[in-house]
């Protein structure tokens, strides 16, 4: 296995010393000079593309710069799309865009009974204007050793899995814009994927792709801040669910690490998602009826305050050790081979698409299910639909294009319908919740709460209608997997 790491360039100088890294052979590393240099046409035509040509010393190589539709698992140095490619086939005229010079030190350690072979690079990323220092690992050798390194180097080091890869970063330095993010939103399988466990790997390495796309971004209250946190949040909602599907068909045991550690995350941007919605959504919404209302205004106040206390919480966390190893953690088990053999008390389906089928099955009904009577359920017993109504979505998505046709992507509109008019019951639970940390009808705030509680008990008699029909509109659908 081979993985990359990036990290504080000052820092990775002593990695060869670490302790727990004690070195084999001769102990003593091996160090050269380096230098690449990433070329494109004056209109960026490989890198509009997702293509990087590099040169270096005198032999050249296309890699990709950004993902294309097939896979590329985080933390997994950049495909080489060809070596020595024939420069009078590609854009011309090309030129240098950006360079990077250093040093590539090359050390062997063992960890147990295995050996790592520890490459780092250190050196500056230069453009026309501007220059950038920059430190890469990679580790290479039998996976649970190469596990290790990564978690021993994270907890030396601020090490982290790389969210684009060193052309990526070279050409935003020449362009001036920042790498745009490898992956987002739902996660889509390539046509080249027709296993079970490879469908699960492609899922949880777009997903960690999104979550660490967003991290640095959340931390702030702006618009982006709140975007990031809700697309981080849908994204480990995601991958948790994905494990919850694909878990008969893996070893026992092999998501309890990943598993920790999402649920530890979703932890942290729960409440920061909730006081967003609080705050930007039910609260102006309720402005615009009673405008300029000071009990309102309080009340808002207040939650703006308990927003930033989250969101600082929340910053913390995302600059802490915890989250840079839980990335390494979701990246490794992306690409860990060890853990895609089906248990053998379990019949896992032959393919991919009879997989798919049966969690689309199941999840489907399941939901009919939960919805029978709908006009006759309780609050309760509507957040259970909509429970439901996210976990068939989930699925759908993640198996989407097993299927032709249209009749996939309209199952996913009308269940994002169903779960959209649910959440608006959810966001009256929620606010009733957030309304009990600001002291409740009987603290302070209580003229504001009574407000918001009413506005909310109001909202959801009038979306009790819409529900029904959006739920029959959805039951009535053929099952396109079937």
């Amino acid at each position: 296995m081979q993985f990359e790491l990036t990290a504080d360039p000052e820092a990775v100088a002593g990695l060869g010393r670490l302790k727990a890294l004690t070195a084999i052979r001769d102990g003593r590393p091996r160090s050269q000079s380096v230098k690449t240099i990433w070329h494109d046409s004056p209109e960026h035509a490989l890198l509009a593309d997702g293509l990087a040509l590099a040169e270096q010393r005198g032999t050249w190589r296309l890699e990709r710069a950004q993902p294309g539709t097939d896979t590329w698992l985080p933390a997994q140095p950049a495909p080489i799309v060809t070596e020595s490619p024939d420069l009078g086939s590609l854009p011309s005229p090309l030129a240098p865009l950006a360079t990077f010079e250093g040093r590539r030190t090359t050390s062997v350690h063992r960890l147990g009974e295995a050996a790592v072979t520890m490459t780092f690079e250190k050196g500056i990323l230069r453009a026309v204007t501007a220059e950038q220092p920059v430190a890469r690992i990679l580790l290479s050798g039998e996976e649970p050793a190469v596990h290790d390194a990564a978690v021993l180097i994270a907890d030396a080091v601020s090490a982290a899995v790389p969210v684009a890869s060193l052309a990526a970063q070279a050409i935003a330095l020449a362009t001036g814009r920042a790498p745009p993010a490898r992956r987002r939103g739902a996660p889509v399988l390539p046509a080249s994927i027709n296993g079970v466990p490879d469908a699960l790997a492609h899922i949880i390495g777009h997903l960690t792709d999104v979550v660490l796309a967003y991290a640095p971004l959340a931390a702030s209250l702006d618009e982006a801040g709140t975007e990031a946190v809700h697309q981080m949040r849908v994204a480990v909602r995601r991958a948790r669910s994905a494990l919850s599907i694909f878990r008969p068909a893996v070893e026992s045991g092999a998501f309890d690490v990943i598993t920790s550690g999402l649920k530890a995350l979703g932890g942290q941007l729960g409440p920061s998602r909730d006081w967003d919605v609080f705050v930007d959504e039910t609260i102006p919404a309720i402005g615009e009826a009673l405008p300029d209302d000071p009990g309102l205004s309080r009340l808002a106040a207040a939650a703006s305050r308990r927003r930033r206390e989250h969101r600082a919480a929340l910053a913390a966390y995302l600059a802490g050790s915890d989250f840079r190893r839980l990335g390494i953690e979701l990246a490794w088990f992306a690409a860990a081979k060890a853990w895609r053999t089906a248990p053998t008390e379990v019949d896992a389906p032959p393919t991919l698409t009879a997989f798919g089928a049966t969690v689309l099955q199941h999840r489907w009904k399941k939901l009919v299910g939960a919805g029978k009577r709908m006009e006759e359920l309780d609050i309760p017993a509507l957040h259970g639909v909509r429970l439901r109504a996210k976990r068939a979505r989930y699925a759908a998505e993640m198996f989407a294009t097993l299927y032709q046709g249209k009749a996939a992507h309209r199952f996913i509109r009308r269940l994002s319908g169903l779960q959209e008019h649910l959440g608006v019951l959810n966001d009256g639970a929620v606010a009733t919740h957030l309304l009990q940390e600001l002291g409740g009808p009987s603290g302070r705030h209580a003229y504001g709460a009574g407000v918001v509680a009413g506005f909310m008990a109001a909202r959801a008699g009038k979306i009790r209608p819409r529900i029904i029909l959006a739920f029959e509109k959805f039951r009535r659908q053929p099952a396109y997997w079937a």
